[in-house]
């Protein structure tokens, strides 16, 4: 399902995975949900996460998402057509590909991932202030994918 790459392994490690889509099973609407997510078939609507959540959406190597996806973390080894919203990270794994703008907290993008789309990075300024400044660093990536 993802590959061998060790800060994977223990992100997936330390989620819990209570809601599976299998590699078999389509949902055409929107997923609004609670906790920890992965995907391994195809989701046609919008991913969100509850506002709060620290929870991860996980697109397996077999998953396919047409639309938006909004959450703390997101692992990528399918394909994306949406934008994606991190507030914490994204991992794409080298076999994603993704259609859409990415804005997250960091990144990881390993060689052969595909994106086609912005990459913003959203950064906390102090703590005090209690304002968050988006700070693009806005990269246009074309389709000779980001690893090239």
């Amino acid at each position: 399902m993802f590959s061998k790459n060790r800060d994977t392994q223990e992100a997936l490690a330390a989620e819990r995975f209570r809601t599976v889509i299998d590699a078999s099973t389509t949902i055409d609407g929107r997923l609004n949900l609670k906790e920890s997510a992965r995907i391994d078939g195809r989701v046609i609507g919008d991913v969100n996460l509850e506002s709060g959540s620290k929870a991860t959406v996980a697109i397996a190597a077999t998953g396919v998402v047409r639309g938006d996806i909004t959450a703390h973390r997101v692992l990528v080894a399918g394909q994306v057509q949406g934008n994606i919203q991190a507030t914490e990270r994204v991992e794409l794994l080298s076999s994603a590909q993704v259609s859409g703008d990415i804005t997250y907290g960091s990144i990881s993008i390993a060689h052969g991932a595909r994106v086609v789309g912005l990459l913003v990075e959203v950064t906390q300024s102090s703590e005090a202030s209690g304002k968050t400044d988006a700070v693009i660093r806005a990269a246009r990536i074309g389709e000779s994918g980001a690893g090239s």
